[in-house]
């Protein structure tokens, strides 16, 4: 995406377009035009934080109106604009627009028109609300209540609220399709709590909406200190995961759900909002950020081992959870392209994700298999693994299921294998999300 300033010419020319888009569209059609575009101050018309909002305003437009006759999207410097016409007449819509900027203080930021027959705008009869401290616009307006600079700080400030919480989205989304994925060899599913007695699947789905709030912080700490060095950054994002932990073993009674998807998935989420702000790689910002305290951390761990992947560690040498976020999470990205592909294939969500677990499974040093069975039964899984592999793919489900009895008996869990996938599920959705908003 080219991030520029816009000048007034460029202004000025956009907004002809427009006009002349607008009485096209009515003459084509004889119905009423649906304009959308952006009320954002400033020279830059154009990030990926406000294409992120735009196409959250298109898909609220999309949701409350029928079908479209027409749809058209442009992507400028001076900024995106949608058009849309719908068998719908000219009250009814602008009501219904009206209604979407007022929904919430994101909606501030939405201009939405309705042109109708004449060619004239329809007026929208309530007054809108400041951007800034949200009274009459009309009013702060006059009185010049509020300059540029605070003027483009509100709307930063409303922008990075919707990522923070786009991202944690997609994070708890993630925790929730994994742990209902069935069957996943020991782990718990709908099936069964695996290999598992302090676990089932209402406490995940628990501890999820618990870790929400603080993906959401995790998310904002990194867009609000997207300047900072990285090992600056990591240190406000320990704190925030440690708080996170303990909100999660109030949530399970002491049980630990997610303790490795808080490091990686926060990790992950930082990445993300940092692509947003700089642009570029969500992976390699969250790689970095990893690097930044890495080797202490392990130096740490192995001299003064602290939880079983501390002690796993100093024992196996397994660099677990936070080697794979140092190196770039392979293991995730891996596993993100075989998922991928299964559902290109046409594959359900749930079959999608069964199938690429034993992918995990098979290639990970799984700290957890490790810590339940030695090297034996981390072996014993891998091998497993690949013998399902192995299989026609048709048979490769029923196979997990009988593969889940067996770890049972053995008491193996691949926990690690399963913060993976949960990774690779969120992997997904950032990507896709980037593609959507033309992150380059």
């Amino acid at each position: 995406m080219n991030i520029s300033k816009i000048t007034l010419d460029e202004m000025l020319s956009a907004r002809e377009r427009r006009a002349e888009k607008q009485r096209a569209l009515t003459e084509q059609f004889a119905r009423p035009v649906v304009c959308f575009t952006m009320n954002i101050a400033g020279e830059v018309k154009r990030t990926p934080l406000i294409e992120l909002a735009f196409l959250e305003g298109v898909h609220r437009i999309e949701a409350a109106m029928p079908p479209a006759l027409f749809r058209e999207v442009w992507r400028e410097n001076t900024g995106c604009e949608a058009f849309f016409v719908f068998d719908e007449g000219a009250g009814e819509t602008k009501r219904r627009m009206v209604a979407i900027e007022e929904a919430d203080a994101l909606a501030r930021l939405f201009d939405i028109d309705v042109i109708g027959m004449d060619g004239e705008k329809l007026t929208r009869g309530a007054e809108r609300r400041c951007i800034v401290c949200g009274g009459p616009v009309t009013a702060c307006a006059r009185s010049r209540a509020h300059g540029l600079a605070e003027i483009v700080k509100s709307t930063d400030a409303l922008l990075s609220a919707f990522a923070a919480e786009r991202l944690a989205s997609f994070a708890q989304n993630a925790l929730l399709l994994e742990v209902e994925a069935t069957p996943k060899p020991g782990l718990v599913d709908r099936n069964n709590n695996g290999a598992h007695r302090d676990m089932d699947l209402p406490l995940f789905r628990k501890s999820a909406a618990a870790l929400k709030p603080h993906f959401v912080r995790m998310a904002a700490l990194a867009l609000t200190q997207h300047e900072a060095e990285p090992c600056a950054l990591m240190a406000s994002l320990r704190a925030e995961g440690l708080a996170a932990e303990h909100v999660m073993y109030a949530a399970t009674d002491g049980v630990n759900t997610h303790k490795g998807a808080i490091f990686s998935m926060g990790l992950l989420l930082a990445g993300a909002a940092l692509a947003l702000r700089r642009g570029g790689d969500a992976v390699l910002y969250a790689a970095a950020l990893a690097q930044s305290d890495v080797a202490a951390e392990l130096a740490r761990a192995k001299a003064q081992p602290a939880t079983n992947g501390e002690r796993v560690y100093a024992r196996h040498a397994a660099r677990g959870a936070r080697g794979e976020a140092a190196e770039g999470f392979p293991a995730a990205r891996e596993a993100m392209r075989i998922y991928q592909a299964f559902l290109r294939e046409g594959k359900s969500e749930n079959d999608a994700l069964a199938l690429t677990l034993p992918h995990i499974i098979a290639v990970l040093m799984d700290t957890n298999l490790l810590h339940r069975g030695g090297p034996e039964g981390l072996r014993f899984a891998q091998q497993k693994a690949k013998e399902v592999l192995a299989l026609p793919e048709e048979k490769r489900m029923q196979a997990l299921s009988r593969l889940d009895a067996e770890f049972i008996r053995r008491n193996l869990s691949p926990g690690g294998s399963a913060d993976m996938l949960g990774l690779a599920v969120l992997m997904h959705a950032l990507e896709e999300m980037a593609q959507d908003i033309m992150v380059k």
